[in-house]
This record gives C-alpha cells, sequence and structure tokens, in this order.
C-alpha cells in the first residue's frame, strides 16, 4: 500500500495557467508538466536504489488536466505480468515545485512531494519519518 501513496505523490501535480504574453496577443493555456502518462523507471530509498523487478516497470500512472490520476499496476503470474490492480486519487499543484496526491482509498492519506521535470523525465522526492524515497519516471 505504501507504494501506491508513494506513486500518488509521484503524480501530483496539474493545472491550467493563463497568462498574457509580452506581445499583447491575449491569454496563452500553460499545460502543467506533471499531466501524462508515466512509468517509473527507477526509485531510491535513502540514496540506495532498489531494483526494480520487471513488472514494477510495467506500471502506468496517467495523470490528467482535470487534476485526477488513475494508475495500473502489475504483478508476476504463471504466465508473465498480469493487471495486480489498479487506483485512482486527485492532485494539486501546490508551488514551488510542490504537488499533493490524495489517493481515492479512504484508508490511504494525502502524500506531498518535491517534484522536478528535466525533458521526459519527471523526479519525485518524498521524505517522511522513514527518510526519502525517490522515483524517476519516464513520460511514454
Amino acid at each position: 500500500m505504501k507504494k501506491i501513496v508513494l506513486l500518488f505523490a509521484a503524480i501530483s501535480t496539474i493545472m491550467i495557467s493563463c497568462q498574457s504574453d509580452d506581445d499583447g496577443a491575449g491569454p496563452v493555456d500553460m499545460q502543467d508538466p506533471f499531466v501524462g502518462t508515466w512509468k517509473i523507471t527507477q526509485e531510491f530509498e535513502n540514496g540506495v536504489e532498489v531494483m526494480q523487478e520487471a513488472c514494477d516497470l510495467e506500471e502506468t500512472i496517467i495523470i490528467k488536466d482535470d487534476m485526477k490520476l488513475s494508475g495500473t499496476y502489475y504483478m508476476m503470474g504463471t504466465s508473465g505480468c498480469t493487471v495486480g490492480g489498479t487506483y485512482t486519487g486527485t492532485w494539486e499543484n501546490l508551488g514551488n515545485n510542490k504537488y499533493k496526491v490524495t489517493s481515492d482509498d479512504p484508508e490511504a492519506t494525502s502524500t506531498e512531494a518535491t517534484v522536478t521535470f528535466s525533458g521526459n523525465t519527471m523526479t519525485v522526492i518524498i521524505n517522511d519519518e522513514e527518510g526519502e524515497f525517490k522515483q524517476v519516471l519516464t513520460r511514454v
């Protein structure tokens, strides 16, 4: 369950912003870089890389511009990776590279994370009582 909550943290940013450009042409819609479809490529706990199993790398996270997110995770079955389950939630851009993800699961709590972007890569860092958890995700 912790992994699902942490994944939600990785997926906590969508916002549409209107700005006027310098030439006065009117408002321009800017999509938050958090929006998109992502796959986890690496995870680290307290600076140590956690090796991913083949099925972990199949997980897909979809972050929508309506502030909702969903994901599908996989487990090893007798004939390879099979769907292990799905999850849903919402996200919020708190500003200053901070995002909040809230699971639709009533047993889960909200998670805040620092999220940075570089090209098609998103890095999510969560600090809690257990230390630092970092995920690197790639846009699909």
